[in-house]
């Protein structure tokens, strides 16, 4: 189909009427009339419907409407692209990523896509997974990196998982649970800290606690804000629950230990790259998801 006949359907849809809608696209109204009409033509049916208060598509509009807004997006997007590669840029991206993904590898992503390809555009936003995922089907961000728990089912994602992070249980050096044996009793007891999770992932965790039914672990501090969290860990009795990965330094200065419980079950947790089905994504989404990947391997 033509792309500037969908253009012209499209502001038929959203003006309201032929006469606003050949403003809009820079026609007379006549031949904006043919247009529609050459459209309807090639669809084989009627798509409007001419009526005393202004023009209106019906269901064969609104589905021709409906397709031409992704086809005249990704063209959009084409054009953009190719026009940033001839004069040797890479353009812009926009990406979430969640708390514990971010903890654990935004830095690296940056400094990799600052180092590797210096005009890119980066904006980079950390937030509530779910947040995340709604700003994603609302077209607002080309990918979010998220716990995997987290992602529903839908055909409208493409989800690539990243490997799997092993976790654990982290206190500050002197702590008293480190004066005796720590066992699940004991933990289970202690003053609990984590970022919010799903309850997917909230049951996993009692499981490895050993809580009875109805019984809740003693999560004292719930904060999307990791670093925070660490920080107050560093400097109170909190255990922290956490990736290894996002607390490798802190684990290398000593600032944090992680505690062994022979009896408690490994945790781990795993992210995934999330981007929408039916667009594809720009060479710049694709640098930042490389990036995302090569932090992970």
């Amino acid at each position: 189909m033509n792309l500037k006949r969908l253009e012209h359907l499209l502001a038929v849809a959203e003006a309201g009427s032929l006469a606003a809608a050949a403003r809009r696209v820079h026609l007379s109204q006549p031949a904006l009339t043919r247009s529609i009409q050459a459209l309807e033509e090639e669809a084989g049916f009627p798509l409007c419907e001419r009526g005393a208060r202004g023009v209106t598509l019906n269901a064969a509009g609104q589905l021709v409407a409906e397709r031409a807004r992704r086809i005249l997006f990704e063209t959009h997007r084409l054009s953009r692209d190719l026009v940033l590669m001839q004069q040797h840029e890479m353009g812009s991206v926009q990406f979430g990523l969640g708390s514990l993904p971010a903890a654990c590898m935004l830095a690296e992503v940056l400094c990799s896509l600052n180092r590797d390809w210096p005009h890119l555009r980066v904006e980079a936003e950390v937030n509530d997974g779910r947040f995340l995922l709604d700003k994603l089907r609302a077209e607002q961000l080309d990918f979010v990196v998220v716990e995997q728990r987290y992602v529903p089912l839908m055909a409208e994602l493409k989800v690539q998982r990243l490997p799997v992070a092993p976790a654990g249980w982290f206190v500050r050096p002197g702590h008293p649970l480190l004066a005796e044996p720590i066992t699940v009793e004991r933990l289970r007891q202690a003053a609990l800290a984590s970022v919010s999770a799903p309850e997917i992932a909230r049951a996993r965790i009692r499981e490895a606690l050993g809580c009875l039914p109805g019984e809740t672990p003693n999560f004292q501090t719930v904060s999307n804000d990791f670093h925070a969290l660490a920080r107050l860990t560093a400097s109170s009795d909190l255990v922290l629950l956490a990736p290894v990965q996002a607390l490798a330094a802190a684990i290398e200065s000593g600032g944090l230990v992680q505690l062994e419980v022979p009896e408690l079950f490994k945790l781990s947790t795993q992210f995934a790259i999330v981007n929408l089905t039916q667009h594809t994504p720009s060479p710049s989404a694709l640098r930042a998801m490389a990036a995302v990947e090569a932090a992970n391997a």
